[in-house]
């Protein structure tokens, strides 16, 4: 699964960020293409022993969307995506080229102490 790949460089970056200090708080942003169970069962498996253990995850979401020729207008979910950039429409099932996107993004780390 890429998403542990994902969550991976996400924690990296949390603990860069917050300089080896207490993480109270990430607030991350996600895709609806990976499921919010894999980012939190990947986040719980990575944070032991760094600055984020015992920090909370708030997890915004956001849609990457797909327009089809067969009138299909909507967001795609986990299984509709192939790659950065081709899915499948889940109208019509044809391979369709999507704009590639940012699935995961670090918004905030907010250490512990520090309102």
């Amino acid at each position: 699964m890429h998403e542990v790949g994902l969550v991976a460089e996400l924690v990296d970056a949390a603990v860069e960020r917050s300089g080896g200090r207490p993480v109270a708080v990430a607030r991350v942003r996600r895709a609806t293409t990976i499921p919010d169970d894999v980012l939190r069962q990947a986040f719980e498996m990575l944070v032991p022993g760094t600055s984020l253990e015992g920090a909370m995850l708030h997890v915004e979401t956001f849609d990457v969307r797909l327009s089809c020729a067969c009138r299909f207008e909507g967001a795609l979910e986990h299984d509709d995506v192939i790659g950065p950039s081709q899915a499948v429409c889940p109208g019509c099932s044809e391979l369709r080229a999507i704009q590639p996107t940012a699935e995961l993004e670090l918004v905030e780390v907010r250490l512990r102490g520090v309102p």
